[in-house]
């Protein structure tokens, strides 16, 4: 469940991340797609708040420092134990391409840390982002932790779009390779959600929760490395069981 409210004030940080310049109260709701009343009545919560400033040689408002200051002191604190950066880092150095952690969130694979290959070429992502269950090495992954009762549940509840030509769009196709993937002990995406990039992934356990650790860069790359990527990734953590 989305709380609009919240939405909104996410919708409007984002804005001025895109944008980076001050913004009038009309430009903020065009930006967001909020009425004009809702915008205002947010912004000037955020302002009263200390959040926002009126820079009006400038035309409109723009964040403080309050927020940068509120992020990182959250950002000083890290729910992810403390050897997860550097096992992902280790895992990124020796293969050379962009690594990934996901946690499922609802029905979507969320991705809790990224970091990316030096290559000048390489899967580009950010913390947050969202990728579909059926169309991500991750996601199959996640899908493939559950309990198989959940797991059907939420086959059966997922909307296959076609994200490139080689997406897996229905519920049969998507049953069949995650068989293949816990048959082998790993999952894959070949362009399945952008046409050029292949990734592999396995589960892995934080705290007794389940994750998803994987490897995505260029097909071109990557395909002839699935299963040394996958070795590289199991030597820093044991991987579950996840059920047949």
């Amino acid at each position: 469940m989305t709380v609009p409210a919240a939405a909104r004030t996410l919708d409007l940080i984002e804005a001025f991340a895109r944008e980076r310049r001050p913004m009038t109260v009309s430009a903020l709701a065009k930006a967001t797609g909020m009425p004009v009343s809702s915008c205002h009545g947010l912004i000037k919560t955020l302002q009263d708040r200390g959040y926002l400033l009126e820079v009006a040689a400038q035309g409109g408002y723009y964040f403080t420092k309050a927020l940068a200051h509120r992020a990182t002191e959250i950002g000083a604190y890290d729910p992810l134990p403390s050897w997860v950066v550097p096992a992902l880092s280790a895992i990124r150095d020796r293969c050379n391409e962009t690594v990934l952690l996901a946690k499922l969130v609802d029905s979507v694979a969320v991705y809790v840390e990224v970091l990316e290959s030096a290559r000048s070429v390489r899967y580009i992502a950010k913390v947050g982002d969202r990728r579909p269950l059926y169309a991500s090495a991750v996601g199959k992954t996640l899908l493939a932790s559950l309990p198989e009762d959940r797991r059907a549940a939420i086959i059966d509840s997922l909307r296959y779009v076609k994200r490139s030509t080689r997406t897996l769009a229905s519920k049969a196709a998507v049953i069949s390779d995650l068989r293949k993937g816990l048959a082998r002990g790993w999952f894959m995406t070949r362009g399945e959600y952008l046409e050029d990039v292949t990734a592999v992934a396995v589960p892995v356990m934080l705290g007794g929760e389940h994750f998803a650790c994987g490897i995505a860069g260029p097909s071109s790359r990557m395909e002839g490395e699935l299963a040394a990527h996958v070795k590289w990734i199991n030597r820093f953590w044991r991987q579950p069981q996840v059920s047949a």
